[in-house]
């Protein structure tokens, strides 16, 4: 059974009406989890068309932290966030498992709400106030028919009643500048804005009501390198300003070195590796990630060449037994055609992997590829 929602927080009123940001107040330090998911599984279809699209996934993320999920495309990251938040549409159904976001009021009283178990109408409490999401496309999710001006009085009309419309403006114009848009971008319809211009748009919307938790669903993925730099290096900013909790979805894991604290890597349906950050950048231990690793250009460096990952993700709607990565793997043994490994703690630093080469029963020896001791810094900045 959910708990009751807390009513929500009064924000600051400045001397113009813009409501202030309320992290600290949400005592944004402390290092407790803002959001758990356990044993969670999300099946599109049912019965003999059913497909499992979410394998039992646990994670946990701590309040200030930024947890990177990257995979490629079907792998389950957008279906995964999706269906925590109870956004999944038919026939996709969450078919086991827990999540659990704390949610703080501005007296600092934490209150744990299950979400698979929420009403709607504490879902809707719950959202964009402690939890928000910037979605794929920014074209696509903002109303082609509205000024941008609109989209922000919308929210703030819906979840802050108290503000007048003159209040509602100024707190439109404080967001914009936050990410680095003028005032006249409010007057603007979507398609008369560049795609970072949109984007940006999204991301200061997801941050109207100072939410504990914004989910970033690959935001930066039909931009160009720069322009994605440039969110990127503003994301970490206004997370260090405001102090809320993310998880960043991407296909590249050279765009969450920089941006993320740990990063959970998902291939068809579970989570395969997970790290922190640097740590799995620099020593990657699932054959899987390190060919993520190779697919990409890096941000820093030396160049180098990509090799890729040979093969097709698997049909979900028949997965093969054993190790679901074994018919593309280059270290793939006769154990992983057979037996599916579980995700298991691999050293003392708190990683966690998927794989029959780290299983001290086979005898198995681990590739030098897979075997590299990463930096003092990225095992530091990968401490959780």
């Amino acid at each position: 059974m959910s708990a009751t929602i807390p009513r929500e927080h009064e924000p600051t009123a400045l001397d113009d009406g813009v409501t202030a940001s309320t992290g600290a107040a949400r005592g944004v330090a402390r290092r407790e989890p803002v959001l758990e998911i356990d044993h969670f599984s999300v099946d599109y279809g049912v019965g003999e068309n059913m497909v499992r699209a979410v394998s039992d996934v646990t994670l946990r993320l701590e309040r200030s932290r930024v947890l990177g999920i990257a995979g490629e495309s079907g792998s389950g990251k957008s279906t995964l966030v999706y269906a925590m938040t109870r956004l999944l549409r038919s026939p996709g159904l969450i078919s086991g498992g827990e999540v659990t976001l704390h949610v703080t009021d501005e007296a600092g009283t934490v209150t744990p709400v299950n979400l698979v178990s929420a009403t709607e109408s504490e879902l809707r409490k719950v959202r964009w106030s402690h939890v928000s999401i910037v979605l794929q496309s920014a074209l696509s999710a903002l109303n082609p028919v509205l000024r941008i001006g609109r989209e922000f009085d919308e929210v703030l009309k819906t979840h802050r009643r108290h503000l007048t419309k003159a209040q509602r403006r100024a707190r439109a114009v404080e967001l914009l500048r936050m990410v680095g848009l003028n005032e006249d971008r409010l007057d603007r319809y979507p398609h008369e804005l560049s795609g970072g211009q949109r984007q940006r748009v999204m991301i200061a919307v997801a941050l109207a009501l100072d939410p504990e938790l914004v989910i970033m669903d690959e935001p930066t993925t039909a931009l160009d390198v720069v322009t994605q730099r440039e969110i990127i290096s503003e994301l970490g900013a206004l997370r260090a300003q405001f102090g809320f909790a993310m998880i960043f979805i991407t296909h590249d894991l050279s765009l969450l070195v920089e941006l993320a604290d740990e990063i959970a890597v998902m291939y068809a349906g579970s989570i395969v590796e997970r790290a922190g950050a640097r740590e799995l950048y620099e020593a990657p231990r699932h054959p899987y990630t390190l060919g993520l690793l190779h697919s990409f250009p890096p941000l820093h460096g030396e160049r180098r060449e990509l090799t890729g990952i040979p093969g097709t993700p698997p049909d979900l709607a028949d997965p093969p037994t054993g190790c679901s990565f074994a018919p593309r793997c280059a270290f793939a043994m006769d154990r992983c055609a057979n037996d599916k490994p579980s995700l298991v703690e691999v050293g003392d630093t708190g990683r966690s992997v998927a794989c029959w080469l780290f299983d001290d029963a086979s005898g198995s020896r681990v590739p030098v590829a897979l075997s590299r001791v990463p930096s003092r810094a990225a095992t530091t900045k990968g401490e959780t």
